[in-house]
């Protein structure tokens, strides 16, 4: 079974960070309604990613990972980068980025063109919470990815 997680996510081209403070979106009926409305706003307000592309194998030549090598569950931040790896052994692990994740990222609303179409959001009384969260991310400067774990 797989969780699907709206996540806060600050993307500068070259590193990702997924912030800490992940919703899972559950049940799962009122969040296939939720997408499936934020879709209707725009096709690319809310786009599903799964969470096992976003690192790069350790070959380089794949998209994406057979086992995460980090759990949405988990607090905390996470951050991938495009950049080559970082070598200070103090610093919080940063993954390889893919490029399929890369190229994703790259075609995502900014968080100002997706704040503006969420003013014009409507979400039923049990899926408000998410609505609300999504503004406020995107009012402070994130976008927002909805990502699905397996």
């Amino acid at each position: 079974m797989s969780d699907f997680w709206l996540v806060p996510l600050s993307w500068d081209g070259e590193t990702a960070l997924l912030g800490g403070e992940r919703l899972r979106l559950e049940p799962e009926g009122l969040r296939m309604r939720f997408t499936e409305a934020m879709g209707r706003i725009h096709p690319r307000l809310l786009m599903m990613f799964k969470a096992h592309l976003l690192p790069e194998d350790e070959s380089g030549g794949v998209c994406g990972t057979e086992e995460l090598p980090f759990a949405l569950a988990q607090s905390g931040d996470i951050r991938l980068s495009a950049a080559a790896e970082h070598s200070d052994t103090d610093a919080p692990p940063t993954w390889r980025l893919s490029h399929c994740a890369e190229a994703y990222l790259n075609r995502m609303l900014t968080a100002r063109e997706a704040d503006a179409l969420l003013r014009q959001a409507e979400a039923e009384p049990e899926a408000e919470r998410w609505l609300d969260t999504m503004r406020t991310w995107t009012a402070g400067g994130r976008q927002v990815i909805l990502l699905r774990e397996d």
